[in-house]
């Protein structure tokens, strides 16, 4: 298993954000809006604000802890569309963490997004710096 992930890791890069539409994951047009959070000791709290050309907005929320590896423990999202919104639980099976010793930290990993327990999308984050929250 820990060779699959890391040869999937070194594969092809995958979008940011991808769609699950009749049973496959399909791109999705997102741009990082924005990548707040801040480390307290064990613990990372983090906002990810993604948007679309169309004016869609995703915005992810999560709190990973370092004991020894990251893992998010808690989180969710919410898919701004117009007027019209929606929000589910967010997951993840992987997190990268770096830093946040002397410097902002980085995180990133693989991000599923599901509503009434089924996925809907799925955010691929390459490490990316977290600025502070405000």
């Amino acid at each position: 298993m820990l060779l699959f992930t890391l040869l999937m890791a070194c594969g092809p890069d995958r979008p940011l954000v991808e769609q699950y539409e009749q049973g496959e994951w399909e791109p999705a047009s997102f741009e990082i809006a924005s990548m707040g959070g801040q480390r307290a000791g064990a613990t990372v709290i983090f906002v990810l604000r993604l948007e679309d050309p169309a004016g869609r907005r995703l915005i992810l929320e999560g709190i990973v802890e370092i004991n020894p590896q990251a893992k998010l423990v808690g989180g969710g999202w919410v898919e701004e569309r117009g007027a019209t919104t929606r929000s589910g639980i967010l997951s993840s099976a992987v997190v990268d963490f770096f830093g946040g010793q002397g410097d902002r930290p980085s995180l990133g990993g693989q991000f599923t997004l599901s509503a009434d327990k089924i996925a809907v999308y799925r955010v691929n984050l390459p490490a990316t710096l977290l600025t502070a929250e405000r």
